[in-house]
């Protein structure tokens, strides 16, 4: 269980509980999670949100975590490459799922996070999250209201995120932009392509060189964040990811290489700028 307690400053005087919780950026998810069981005003439990506050009041915001029933902790690497009482950055290894799930046995990030936090409440909430294959750094908020934040956030396109690929082509120009629309191919499929129909996309991409394995390197901005969008627009202009079996073509025994090498997001409650870099 966390909780946060706010004072009501001057500009606040005279709001209601609601617009208070609004207006430091609480979303509604997260006020219909609290209103009946997690807030306080002076330490009085809240029975009508559109209550007026006055200045000096004391909003107290009570969380209570819910775990995975399917979540197990496991044993295993996990890098840490950043923590604070907030939030949790780690980096995540290729072949890990993001998430454990009732019918997968295979290890997932999940897990490994749930075995290093497993001396304190904890519910996995990841703001980024990678594809099985992919690798690279993932952002865990520690608690709801953190969650809510940081979501809001990555939103507003105020992250920047920054990827390495790996192809087998080498781009026609050192820096080009592909902006596609991107759309599932079908309901039941899990492949996405570029349809008019689909979602805004925007990727931004500087070629690094040759690898000295055969391979070019190509270094990834995202603008947007789409299912799949790197390889479905890398794939759109004869780039496909080396061995990405369901958007070019498959590679016995190998699978691609797709690193989150790079993070930059401004911190919900210190209000600083924090980049995260890590292993290429």
């Amino acid at each position: 269980m966390n909780s946060y307690v706010f004072k009501v400053e001057e500009q606040f005087n005279n709001y209601s509980v609601l617009n208070f919780l609004k207006a430091i950026g609480l979303s509604q998810e997260i006020i219909k999670s609290v209103k009946f069981n997690g807030l306080f005003v002076n330490d009085i439990k809240v029975k009508n949100i559109n209550d007026t506050l006055t200045r000096g009041d004391q909003v107290k915001i009570v969380f209570t975590d819910v775990l995975n029933p399917y979540a197990r902790q496991e044993n295993g690497n996990l890098t840490v490459l950043y923590e604070d009482d907030y939030l949790l950055v780690v980096n995540k290894e290729s072949g890990v799922l993001t998430h454990s799930s009732r019918y997968n046995k295979t290890p997932s990030l999940e897990g490994l996070v749930y075995n290093y936090c497993k001396n304190s409440p904890f519910t996995f909430r990841p703001i980024n999250r990678l594809d099985k294959d992919t690798c690279g750094i993932v952002l865990i908020a520690k608690d709801e209201l953190v969650a809510s934040l940081l979501n809001e956030e990555l939103k507003q396109g105020k992250f920047e995120k920054r990827y390495i690929a790996k192809v087998k082509n080498k781009p026609l120009k050192s820096h080009f932009i592909i902006e596609k629309p991107i759309a599932r191919q079908s309901e039941s499929s899990i492949k996405r392509v570029i349809d008019k129909s689909g979602q805004y996309a925007k990727t931004e991409c500087f070629y690094l060189g040759e690898d000295g394995g055969g391979l070019h390197n190509i270094e990834v901005l995202l603008h947007t964040g789409r299912t799949h969008q790197i390889r479905v627009h890398l794939s759109s202009v004869n780039l496909p990811l080396y061995a990405d079996a369901l958007y070019g073509e498959k590679v016995e025994g190998k699978t691609y290489y797709l690193n989150a090498y790079k993070l930059t997001f401004t911190h919900p409650f210190l209000n600083k700028e924090i980049e995260i870099t890590a292993t290429i």
